[in-house]
């Protein structure tokens, strides 16, 4: 199942083929490297948008990222808990 969390995480992403993906974060100060993205998606408020990853770390832990261009921040906003 899914935690809900909102907690604040620095992102290393990079922008290829028109599209942002993140590679790595840091939360709780500990850098998890991301294997994939297993989906992305977006939502606007008002005339900005928050975009949405739902990624994969290399040790198979499964996250929700998200990144508010209005505040340009990164935030955690789940993480699948067993």
């Amino acid at each position: 199942m899914y935690q809900d969390l909102n907690d604040p995480i620095e992102v290393i992403a990079i922008f290829a083929e028109h599209q942002l993906k993140p590679v790595r974060f840091k939360w709780r100060e500990r850098v998890h490297k991301i294997s994939r993205v297993t989906g992305s998606w977006k939502k606007f408020e008002g005339e900005y948008i928050v975009r949405y990853f739902a990624v994969v770390d290399e040790e198979t832990n499964v996250f929700q990222l998200m990144y508010n261009e209005r505040l340009t921040d990164w935030t955690i906003c789940k993480i699948w808990v067993e």
